[in-house]
This record gives structure tokens, C-alpha cells and sequence, in this order.
């Protein structure tokens, strides 16, 4: 329904006419997080272990709200390994990504960071999943990371721009990369993309009739070599330049991305004279969109751009103050407010746009797949989870459309679990409320009863986790086969709430909020809500609980599933239960454990409202729900756990104030890392009870 009503708004940004075809997802792919000689060479043996990601790790934020630093979910992927492109492939691929189209440094007849081609991707065992592409990076390349502002930058790599130069990258891709069967041929030709073309073009002469024989030439050595024929596409040559890339002989134009740089400089000026640094990304979109109309009026077919955001600030100097005195790459404006909600928007149009421009581009151009030092990038995170390739496949369909591949954001572990039957659904206005709602096979109304209900409350300490995670990964096939439904629940992070103190009042408010969502749509999607349970880990455990107890089981749940639960944030009886405890004083704004424990009589309101093992004091016996819990193997007498966060005296001390009130509560314990058997109880309770009676 959302992707219906977006898709709706883009077609009529640029007017309601039929779809010409289809439309490929290009994303470019920058090959800098694995060690390669130059990088020794320039940058020192110790300094270059793991590529850039030195600059991704020790990046700070500098102003409020700034996203940083970046902590990918997959970990600190090396690019010339296979195994770790193994996953980029699997999520890429499965969020609708066609191609990569990989940054290609070639000087002179020199390559470098060409493992992660050759190394990376063509060694990958799943690359069969998807296209590369070269793009042919035309700049001198100069020492742009961490430079002191106002000094000259460091030479590291020179152009030649000669033919030579040219013919030779050619040969080397048709004797390399061309002859793959993974190397993207856009409408049978395959595709060489040129950035910076205009420097192409200033660099031989600004004469177009050399660099047209000069293709000409290249052209016939991929005929000559049994390749069939190539696309030249040129990238960065602004709309007054643009009809020129015709005369040189390109076949198509497109541009790198849109930066602060690109908006109207007066609107930029007068926000510099504030100092003022941060534009919201919205505030891009109009010229997006001019630009993609100006383009698209030129001789050549133009590939419409989607770039992600901006944010270069992993690449300055950490000891350069901020607002940053000087204006110069990389001490550039930062698009704020990015989100994945924005990107799916404008991406839409530009899907849109391409399926109807009369010249039929038959791509759509996104920078970037994982250009961390930049800001652009698309790889699930610390902030957006995987809200930028939900986006992707909210516009451009999963592949396949029954699977959704996703990454576990502790374990790494990829994980592939049926595609939601509706995804990303909105229950706020904020990018992580959202539930996807997987019905069982043949979906609603299939059969004469109503489906029960399992929703699920990722952990992550209300500061990090996804939607769907291992325990999910684990058990969600188990529960549709057995019909029932799964509701995967987001939630704002603390770091996004700003509406109410504590902060974990938000994200336990954002639950209930998407809890009486679900039970609004219970006519829609069948379900049984007297057979409605709540699970969850961690973080997540202790919301649901909190949710099923709440004043006298309000929401009427019949039963909960909490693991590795924190079944009391009281910290005075945190502390006397498990003296080793030091979880929970972010969710409240303390600094540590101590500090929250000095202001409990501060907070002991708040925790009488939302601790579990308060409010199992408090319920109706009558009204409360079945609990399962379930964690690590109990400890032995004296015994300290060494994850105190999750230790199991949280399920022993909870299940003994349950019995001593009467409410059911189990205990299924597990000395492996995995939680299926309490999902397998929980549909068990489920499915042996009909309208809230035991059979």
C-alpha cells in the first residue's frame, strides 16, 4: 500500500504515461576497504591493514544529531575477500541491485585496488547473482584524506592522457573483466562508464573528433576480440556540455551524485553566513529533479542519480575544529536527515522517471552501495538498520520476490527467511516505526478460523538491532508452518527519541503504539487477537513483558515469550539480584550504573510504570498472560554470570514473584545460542487455544 501511494505521487511528478520497460539498479561500489601496495606505498604499512576503514572507525560527530561514526552492520567488510563480498552480493542483489559498478584507478597502464574485483566479486561464489561494471575514474588522484586545511595536497597518481592510455584499459578489460558472464551488457553492449568525462574531454585536446575516433578504435578491439559491442557512457559533463558527449561519440550521460555543492549557491551562501553547515536533504530534490529534466532534454539518453547523502566528515582531520574555517573538499556542507523514508522518495521518482523518458535510459544510477567516507552508501547500520535497501526493494522488487535476505547485527550471520507479505508498514511517522507482517502460506482468509499472533521486539539494548533477527532467522518458518501469523516490530532507537524523558519511554511507547496498530488490522489480516502473544530478546524481552503486564494486562496478551530477559530495570533490585549488573542507566540518561542507582528515587515513578518484575507485583493473576522465558543454563550456588546483562537469576528471580502471585510462567533453558524451543512452546500455547480458552 505505501510503495502503491509513492509510486502513484512519482508518476505524477512527471506526468502519467505507460512504462517503456524495464529498469536496472546501478550502484556504484568503491573499492577501498582491503589493503593493496599503493595504499602501503602511500600511506604506510600500518596505516593501511584494512583500507579506509581506519577513517570510518575513529570518525566523531560534529553537531547534534550528526550520524557518526558509522558501524555497519556486516562488520568491517574486507573488499578482496569473497567471503565477506558473499554477503554484499546476497543483500544487494536480494534488495533489487542489478550492478556494481566498481571505481576503476588505472593510470598510465598502472591498476590499483583491483582486488577487489578480481579478488572480491569474481571470486565470490554467488556473483552469478548479479553484473559488475567499470567506471573509469579520469582525476589525478591527490592525498584527500585527513589533509590540513589550506595546504597543497599530495600528487599520488597522474593521467597520462594519451590514447595509449586509453586503448590500454580497454585491452585490459576485454582480456580481464569484458569476456565474464557476470560483466553488465546494458541492452547487449557492454558498459564502460567514464568519470570524469569532461576532464576526458579537456585532457585530449577538448576535441571531439579525437576522442570519437579514439572510441571508434576502442570499439573495434572488443569486435575484434569476439565481445560484440561496447556502451560508452559519460558521466560528470553538465548540461552545457552535455550534447558535446555526443559529438565525442558516447552513447548515454549520467552523473556521479548531488552535493551541497550542487544546490543554489545563494540559499548555500546564506546559510555559510549563519554558519551553518547542515542542509537536510530534502532541500536537495528540487534540484535533483530539475536536473534530471534538464539532462533528459539533451541528445543522449541520461541515467537518472540517486545519491544517498553527504557527509564527508570521516575524511577531515579529527583535530580540526568545527564549523570548519575553510570551505575545501573534504571540510565541505553535510546533507542531515537522510533518512531511508526520504531516499525511497526520490528514488521512486527516479525510477519512475526512467521508465518514461522517450529515450528509455533503462537505468537508474545510485551512489553508492559503501562510500562510508562520503556519506553515501547503502549497507544496513548502527543508525538506519537496512532502511536504505528496504528502500531499494520497496522501488525496484526483491529478487527473489518470496525471499528477504538480511544481516544479524551481533552474530554477522546472513540470514534468508521468506519475503514479508506486507513490508515496512508504516505505524508513525518516524523511519523505524514500521512492522513487516509475515501471514501464513495462502494468506488471510484461507481458512474459516482466525490466525494467532506472535510480535516480535528486536533487542539491542533500545539502542541498536533489527527488525528481524537470529531468533527470528531461527523460527519464523517453524511459526507459519503451523499458521501462524509474525509480526516484526521497529522502534525508535533512544538516539531518536526527543519527545519524552527517559528516552526508553519512547521506544517502549513505540511498541504499544505498533501493538494496537496490528490489533486495528485484525479484520484485514485475519487474526485471532485473543490469541495474541509478544516475544522478544533483550531489550526487546523487557518491552514485552512490560507491554503484556501493564496495567492488568490492558492489551490483552495471552501470552509472551521473553529472552534473555532484563525482567527488572529497577537498579536497587538489579544490583541485590546480580551484584555484578551494570545494564541499564543509558535508558534512563545516567552515565553509568552507579550514578543511576545514586538517582533511583528520581526515576522510581517511571520504574514502577515500566518494570516488569514491578508490574508482575501489581497484576490481576486472573487477567496476566502464560510467560515463557528463556536464556542461558542457571547458575550454579556463588556463581557470577559472565554476561551479567542477560544472566539467567533475571528469569529465576521473575518466575519466583510469579509463583508466589499464581501467574504461569516456564522456564526453557538453552546452552547453545539459539531460541527456537521457546518459539516451538509458544506455538504450542498458541495453536492448543481457541478465543482465549485451553483445550
Amino acid at each position: 500500500m505505501l510503495f502503491a501511494t509513492m509510486a502513484i505521487a512519482a508518476l505524477a511528478a512527471f506526468g502519467a504515461f505507460a512504462s517503456n520497460g524495464k529498469v536496472e539498479c546501478v550502484c556504484v561500489y568503491y573499492p577501498h576497504w582491503h589493503r593493496y601496495p599503493k595504499g602501503d606505498e602511500w600511506f604506510g604499512v600500518d596505516n593501511w591493514k584494512e583500507g579506509e576503514w581506519a577513517f570510518v572507525k575513529d570518525a566523531k560527530p560534529r553537531f547534534k544529531g550528526h550520524n557518526q561514526p558509522l558501524v555497519p552492520y556486516t562488520g568491517y567488510l574486507d573488499g578482496a575477500n569473497p567471503q565477506d563480498v558473499e554477503k554484499e552480493i546476497a543483500l544487494a542483489s536480494n534488495a533489487g541491485i542489478d550492478v556494481f559498478l566498481y571505481d576503476y584507478y588505472w593510470y598510465d597502464g598502472k591498476v590499483t585496488q583491483e582486488e577487489a574485483i578480481e579478488h572480491g566479486f569474481l571470486g565470490a561464489k554467488n556473483r552469478s547473482r548479479m553484473k559488475f561494471a567499470i567506471m573509469w575514474c579520469y582525476h589525478d588522484r591527490n592525498r584527500g584524506w585527513r589533509p590540513e586545511v589550506g595546504k597543497p595536497r599530495e600528487r599520488l597518481m597522474s593521467l597520462a592522457h594519451t590514447k595509449e592510455e586509453f586503448l590500454g584499459l580497454i585491452r585490459h578489460c576485454a582480456e580481464n573483466y569484458f569476456n565474464r558472464p557476470e560483466y553488465w551488457r546494458k541492452d547487449g553492449r557492454l558498459f564502460f562508464s567514464v568519470f570524469n568525462a569532461l576532464y576526458f574531454f579537456t585532457g585530449h585536446g577538448k576535441d571531439a573528433k579525437r576522442i570519437k575516433a579514439e572510441l571508434d578504435e576502442a570499439r573495434e578491439i572488443v569486435r575484434a576480440a569476439g565481445l560484440g559491442e561496447i556502451h560508452f557512457n559519460a558521466q560528470c559533463v553538465g548540461s552545457r556540455f552535455a550534447d558535446l558527449m555526443s559529438e565525442c561519440g558516447f552513447d548515454s550521460i549520467t552523473d556521479y551524485n548531488t552535493t551541497v555543492d550542487h544546490l543554489p549557491k545563494d540559499e548555500m551562501a546564506a546559510l555559510r553566513e549563519k554558519g551553518v553547515l547542515e542542509v537536510d536533504y530534502r532541500q536537495s530534490f528540487p534540484t535533483v529533479r530539475k536536473r534530471w529534466r534538464d539532462m533528459s532534454g539533451k541528445k543522449l539518453p541520461y541515467i537518472p542519480n540517486v545519491t544517498t547523502g553527504w557527509d564527508v566528515t570521516p575524511r577531515c582531520r579529527l583535530d580540526e575544529p568545527y564549523p570548519w574555517r575553510k570551505l575545501e573538499y573534504p571540510y565541505t556542507m553535510t546533507f542531515t536527515n537522510n533518512t531511508p523514508d526520504a531516499f525511497r522518495e526520490i528514488l521512486a521518482e527516479a525510477k519512475a522517471f526512467a521508465e518514461n523518458d522517450p529515450k528509455r535510459p533503462g537505468a537508474v544510477y545510485v551512489n553508492g552501495w559503501n562510500e562510508y567516507t562520503e556519506g553515501t552508501y547503502l549497507v544496513p547500520n548502527e543508525f538506519d538498520a537496512d532502511g536504505f535497501l528496504r528502500a531499494v526493494a520497496s522501488v525496484f522488487g526483491r529478487k527473489p520476490a518470496n525471499e528477504y535476505v538480511y544481516v544479524h547485527p551481533y552474530t554477522k550471520q546472513l540470514f534468508t527467511i521468506p519475503a514479508a507479505t506486507y513490508e515496512n508498514v508504516a505505524y508513525g511517522t518516524h523511519p523505524k516505526q514500521k512492522v513487516d507482517v509475515f501471514l501464513p502460506k495462502g494468506g488471510v482468509g484461507t481458512d474459516e478460523s482466525a490466525s494467532p499472533v506472535v510480535m516480535y521486539i528486536h533487542g539491542g539494548g533500545w539502542s541498536g538491532g533489527a527488525m528481524e533477527d537470529h531468533a527470528i532467522g531461527s523460527s519464523i518458518r517453524m511459526l507459519l508452518d503451523k499458521g501462524i501469523v509474525v509480526v516484526a516490530t521497529g522502534y525508535r532507537y533512544l538516539r531518536d527519541v526527543d519527545d519524552v524523558k527517559p528516552k526508553v519511554l519512547g521506544c517502549i511507547g513505540d511498541c504499544e503504539c505498533a501493538v494496537r496498530f496490528v490489533q486495528s488490522h485484525a479484520a484485514e489480516w485475519n487474526l485471532d487477537l485473543s490469541r495474541l502473544a509478544l516475544a522478544g530478546g533483550s531489550a526487546g524481552a523487557c518491552t514485552a513483558l512490560a507491554l503484556a503486564l501493564k496495567d492488568d494486562n490492558a492489551l490483552g496478551i495471552a501470552a509472551v515469550a521473553p529472552i534473555i530477559p532484563q525482567t527488572s530495570i529497577d537498579p536497587k533490585e538489579m544490583r541485590e539480584w546480580i551484584p555484578n549488573i551494570q545494564y541499564g542507566a543509558h535508558a534512563f540518561g545516567y552515565r553509568n550504573f552507579d550514578d543511576w542507582l545514586a538517582h533511583r528515587d528520581e526515576c522510581l515513578d517511571i520504574i514502577e510504570q515500566i518494570s516488569p518484575a514491578a508490574l508482575l507485583r501489581k497484576i490481576d493473576p486472573a487477567r496476566a498472560p502464560r510467560i515463557v522465558q528463556h536464556g542461558h543454563a542457571m547458575l550454579k550456588d556463588g556463581e557470577l554470570a559472565r554476561d551479567a546483562t542477560h544472566s539467567p537469576v533475571f528469569m529465576a528471580k521473575f518466575k519466583e514473584i510469579a509463583d508466589a502471585r499464581g501467574v504461569s510462567c516456564e522456564i526453557v533453558e538453552s546452552r547453545q545460542p539459539c531460541f527456537g524451543a521457546v518459539f516451538v512452546r509458544l506455538a504450542e500455547i498458541l495453536t492448543t487455544q481457541q478465543k482465549g480458552i485451553d483445550k
